[in-house]
C-alpha cells in the first residue's frame, strides 16, 4: 500500500501525466519556464498513484510503503529505462 510519494525534481520533465491521472496526489508547479510535478500533501486512489508512476517516463515519481520501503519505481523499470536510454 502506497504511504507516500516524492518526485525526483530533477528528473521530471513536466509531460503531466501524473496530475493528470491522479489530481489528489499531483500538481503541477510553475519553475520559470518549466512546469514540474509536485507531490500534493494528499494520497489519492492507489491504483491511479500507482498509474500515474508507471505512466512517467522518466520515472522521476518514487512511491513508498508504511515501512518507508521504495515500492516503484521496481528494480526492473529502472534497469528497462537504463537500457531503452542506451543506444
Amino acid at each position: 500500500m502506497i504511504h507516500k510519494i516524492e518526485v525526483e525534481a530533477s528528473a521530471c520533465i513536466g509531460c503531466g501525466t501524473c496530475w493528470v491521472a491522479c489530481p489528489q496526489a499531483f500538481k503541477e508547479q510553475d519553475i520559470g519556464d518549466d512546469l514540474k510535478a509536485l507531490p500534493t500533501g494528499d494520497l489519492g486512489d492507489q491504483l491511479m498513484m500507482r498509474s500515474a508512476a508507471e505512466g512517467c517516463p522518466t520515472l522521476a515519481i518514487r512511491l513508498f510503503d508504511e515501512s518507508g520501503k521504495m515500492i516503484y519505481p521496481t528494480e526492473a523499470a529502472i534497469a528497462d529505462l537504463d537500457a531503452a536510454s542506451r543506444w
